[in-house]
């Protein structure tokens, strides 16, 4: 039986260690594979989070033992082009979840047999619609429902500050993207709900431009400058909860390999507004994908929820491609 090392986590509970608990469940579902915790030990190393291949540790480590390597690329490679050929002569196996992505690889020259099609996973168990009414979900989380109650939210639950300076955007989340977008609609009318740490650049926008905002959590961290990654990261089993109470759900970003926020978006029955970035194009129809902040104004009143994420998203399917991502290292 082959043992497989599972190389990436964050430690946060957000996206990349959501990759890890659902890729060690799909692997130990299979019943043809061991889970190890020490590398070196291990046949295949499984990188859900590519990155850390390109770590001097790893490269001396997989120059004296090499194993077979799985990378699966997370993010828009348009600006990493180096980072992939420095990996394309020690990976076995690239996995990707989006047809730009696919594009890229090809044309830095990794052989189509050795790229595999396996979208970021969300749980369509936890996302999806639910029966509570906003008033209850507003009691849940300690929002005053009156401040809401005729008004239209529009829900960002992103990273977009610099972990090394919080006061400076994460320029591939592109919140000022976000900012323009609100500065242009009726402010009597929206009402912007912020989840998630890090979110310290966007709120001093909405207060530097008067635009009113909600934020789930501690905001103490955010007045005095202080990381919140540990204190207000939000569980998974609350998230579906905050998709259900906005009305709409805005990608801003430049730069993605997903974003999850849009099957989690639509797996909840939330209509989202998303820039031609990762898989939006793959999973949305043109009507959900804007150029600019004045189209974006123009289409969101306007908006349906698209159903052509739910071909990508079940556990059982996920688990195939895994099955079919391994089984290539045959």
């Amino acid at each position: 039986m082959k043992k497989i090392f599972i190389l990436g986590q964050e430690g946060t509970g957000w996206s990349i260690d959501k990759d890890r608990f659902y890729t060690i469940k799909a692997i130990k579902s299979l019943g043809k594979y061991e889970i190890t915790n020490n590398i070196f030990k291990a046949d295949v190393v499984y990188a859900i989070w590519w990155n850390q291949l390109l770590n001097w540790k790893f490269k001396i480590f997989n120059k004296v033992l090499k194993k077979k390597i799985i990378a699966t690329i997370t993010n828009d490679l348009s600006h990493q082009e180096n980072s992939i050929k420095n990996l394309i002569p020690i990976v076995d196996i690239f996995v990707y979840a989006n047809s730009k992505q696919k594009n890229k690889l090809l044309e830095l020259g990794v052989s189509n047999s050795s790229i595999y099609f396996n979208p970021f996973y969300v749980d369509e168990d936890i996302f999806k619609s639910i029966s509570i009414s906003k008033k209850d979900i507003c009691d849940k989380f300690d929002i005053n429902y009156e401040k809401i109650k005729n008004k239209k939210l529009i829900g960002s639950f992103q990273r977009d500050s610099l972990g090394v300076d919080l006061l400076k955007p994460k320029w591939q989340k592109d919140p000022d993207m976000l900012i323009s977008i609100l500065n242009k609609l009726d402010k009597d009318l929206f009402i912007l709900l912020l989840a998630g740490p890090r979110r310290h650049y966007i709120v001093s926008e909405c207060i530097k431009y008067g635009i009113e905002y909600i934020f789930i959590g501690n905001e103490s961290y955010i007045k005095d400058n202080k990381d919140d990654i540990k204190v207000n990261s939000i569980g998974i089993e609350d998230m579906p909860y905050l998709y259900n109470l906005i009305d709409l759900y805005i990608v801003s970003s430049k730069s993605e390999g997903g974003p999850k926020a849009i099957p989690e978006s639509v797996l909840c029955n939330t209509p989202i507004l998303s820039t031609d970035v990762g898989f939006a194009k793959d999973l949305l129809d043109d009507e959900n994908l804007y150029k600019d902040s004045e189209e974006a104004v123009l289409k969101i009143n306007n908006l349906s929820v698209n159903s052509q994420v739910s071909k990508y998203y079940s556990f059982s399917l996920f688990k195939k491609r895994i099955e079919k991502i391994l089984k290539g290292l045959d």
